[in-house]
């Protein structure tokens, strides 16, 4: 039993030693170590290709021009060796016993998928954990897999690809995502998706085996007009498995509402930053919204029964008219008159 350790790398040489490092010092199984720099214009590259000298039977390095973070952990995908494949990010590290748990719940329970918990730190040393709160060793099989796609739908807490371990067999390595319209955001909630599909059991783990460098992804985007997009996309092929994960009509409607509050904040986005930084004015933006289908389902699902919060119960019915009808000058007045309320706290 091979594994693959994929690790996409893009100008994080201040990181990469303790990232790779972690991943040496594994025991339990057999494994590669597949580093794929995605263009790098610091040392990162030259740091991968000594890894790959020092250890030339478990490093391997692959050199690509810069395409984003999902393209290049699918060529990783497509180049890995492994019979098991664990992404982890370039910046980030893992427990020293992460293969050695992960072998121990494959032996005695053969599973497709072994997810696994994670928890936050940050430069400084200060750590915190993640939401998850599943009991440990959760075995998932069958209709059990509906409590992992309700957390899929309704919390972005089991999107990391890097917190599992997955089967080659379930992966979908030659599906073609270059056209789908993301690169750095929402990649690994569009990646997730097939493997849920796929999994015949999925076994949890709660001990936090992997450790995420909060504020600090290099390859990942802050909120721009590119990110809302993908949000966006992400949100259209996330709806197709509604029907093929044939969930209950009281979970449809809690998916729809969740996003139609993200709808909302979207919105309220456009209006702050309406100043040259997006590429659209919101007249435009707020016209192509209340013609798209995706707004007409979220108004037509939307359950303000399950609203987040008080105030989104309040608030979201009012954005959402206001863009039913085109209004922008009743959006304008409604944000400011917000903004003021806020401020007086």
């Amino acid at each position: 039993m091979l594994f693959s350790f994929i690790v996409p790398v893009y100008n994080t040489s201040k990181y990469l030693d303790v990232c790779i490092n972690s991943l040496l010092c594994q025991t339990g199984a057999d494994f590669e170590i597949l580093l794929v720099n995605d263009g790098s214009t610091d040392i990162s590259g030259r740091m991968c290709d000594e890894y790959s000298k020092k250890y030339p039977n478990i490093v391997r390095v692959i050199h690509k021009e810069n395409e984003g973070l999902l393209l290049t952990r699918r060529r990783g995908f497509k180049e890995a060796k492994g019979d098991w494949f664990i992404c982890v990010d370039s910046d980030d590290y893992v427990s020293d016993d992460l293969l050695l748990n992960v072998v121990a719940v494959i032996n005695d329970c053969s599973p497709d998928m072994v997810m696994y918990n994670f928890q936050y730190f940050t430069d400084d040393g200060k750590t915190s954990a993640s939401r998850l709160d599943i009991e440990n060793m959760s075995v998932y099989v069958s209709k059990q897999k509906d409590e992992i796609y309700k957390y899929r739908l309704l919390t972005d807490d089991v999107n990391s690809l890097c917190c599992k371990a997955v089967k080659r067999e379930i992966v979908d390595i030659d599906a073609d995502y270059s056209n789908c319209g993301i690169k750095n955001m929402s990649e690994d909630a569009v990646q997730v998706l097939p493997l849920f599909t796929n999994a015949n059991k999925i076994v949890y783990l709660s001990e936090p085996l992997y450790y995420y460098r909060k504020g600090q992804a290099a390859m990942t985007l802050t909120r721009t007009y590119d990110s809302w997009m993908a949000t966006k996309t992400t949100f259209l092929i996330t709806e197709n498995y509604l029907d093929v994960w044939n969930v209950s009509n009281e979970l449809k409607i809690k998916f729809y509402t969740r996003n139609t509050e993200v709808l909302s904040n979207y919105v309220r986005w456009v209006f702050e930053k309406s100043d040259g930084k997006i590429p659209k004015t919101p007249d435009d933006i707020i016209h192509t919204i209340s013609e798209s289908r995706a707004f007409c389902r979220c108004v037509e699902m939307y359950d303000k029964a399950y609203a987040q919060t008080p105030y989104l119960k309040f608030s979201v019915p009012i954005i959402m008219r206001y863009i039913k009808k085109k209004n922008t000058k009743g959006l304008r007045r409604f944000f400011a008159l917000e903004s003021r309320l806020l401020s007086l706290k």
